[in-house]
């Protein structure tokens, strides 16, 4: 089983026009409401690929409920708090003018300390049958700074491999626990290495971490694992929307490290599940016909022994 933990859900809400007019008034063509977040992201990947996925969230009233339905429907065990306040809702205005992709984002409910102990309490009771974690992106309101640090912590207790995928304080307290491992985005990197060069990130961390996922958009996948170090990427000819793309790629890591793949088959599964999730325009989502014909077009550009 796959245990995604994703504290900060979103609808993830486009809204169409023509064209955002600031300081006046502007008209919607369409509107469209996808199930969001990062770690639902992965979830929705990894069930899409057959994989049993417990997934860990607050669940905030009626988006919350609305949430949880969607993810249901795909197969998906939906286990955590439920609250009074709403799950968040993220807006990105997409128009034919120079505002296109605008968006605009919420914060998420306040979490009382009891529904953040309830949290806890179901992160520990359900890691026991999993064999692969993956905690991903931000957290609500009112929540400790260390809460991935803490979560990193007993997943190292337990013995369970563990992805993290965050930025800001909270993966820099969490990266002293020392995680099993994490992917980053170029952007990341240079806020927590102040670099984006694969191989002096991967020294920085080189004793420390297991598993090091660089993705680097149309450039691929840099990915450290087992003192061995790899480089593959993919050409698409069309892309619909790379939003989610890196938390498919991190679900294929997920699958990987559960079948314990060695690095080029590692590799090649993460950046086909993320190269998927661009063909369609379905938001944050992948299709399993698509991951088999890229796995098949992967490009291993570089392999390199420490």
């Amino acid at each position: 089983m796959i245990l995604a933990v994703c504290p900060n859900p979103s609808v993830d809400t486009y809204l169409y026009m023509d064209s955002f007019k600031m300081n006046d008034s502007s008209r919607l063509t369409s509107k469209k409401r996808y199930a969001g977040g990062k770690g639902i992201h992965v979830a929705l990947a990894a069930a899409e690929m057959g994989e049993d996925v417990n997934l860990l969230a607050f669940w905030g009233g009626e988006t919350g409920k609305w949430l949880r339905t969607q993810c249901e429907k795909q197969g998906i065990e939906c286990i955590g708090p439920e609250l009074l306040e709403d799950n968040r809702t993220c807006y990105t205005i997409k128009t034919k003018d120079q505002n296109d992709d605008t968006e605009i984002l919420e914060a998420g409910p306040i979490i009382s300390d009891e529904d953040y102990n309830k949290f806890i309490a179901e992160y520990k009771n359900n890691l026991k049958s999993a064999d692969v974690i993956i905690m991903s992106g931000s957290w609500p309101q009112n929540i400790p700074d260390n809460a991935y640090a803490e979560l990193v912590k007993i997943a190292k207790q337990n013995s369970k491999p563990h992805i993290l995928d965050a930025s800001g304080v909270q993966m820099q307290l969490a990266l002293k626990e020392k995680p099993f491992g994490i992917h980053i985005n170029k952007t990341e990197s240079e806020e927590l290495f102040n670099t984006s060069n694969p191989q002096e990130i991967f020294e920085q961390v080189s004793n420390e971490i297991n598993i090091i996922a660089l993705t680097v958009g149309k450039d691929g996948l840099f990915l450290r694992m087992n003192k061995k170090s790899i480089h593959t990427k993919v050409e698409l000819s069309e892309i619909y929307s790379a939003v989610g793309s890196g938390d498919c790629l991190t679900a294929g890591i997920s699958m990987a490290i559960k079948n314990k793949a060695e690095i080029i088959k590692t590799a090649q599964i993460a950046t086909a599940y993320g190269a998927a999730n661009c063909l369609r325009q379905d938001l944050g989502m992948l299709y399993k016909k698509d991951v088999e014909k890229l796995m098949k077009e992967i490009k291993v550009l570089e392999i390199t022994n420490e």
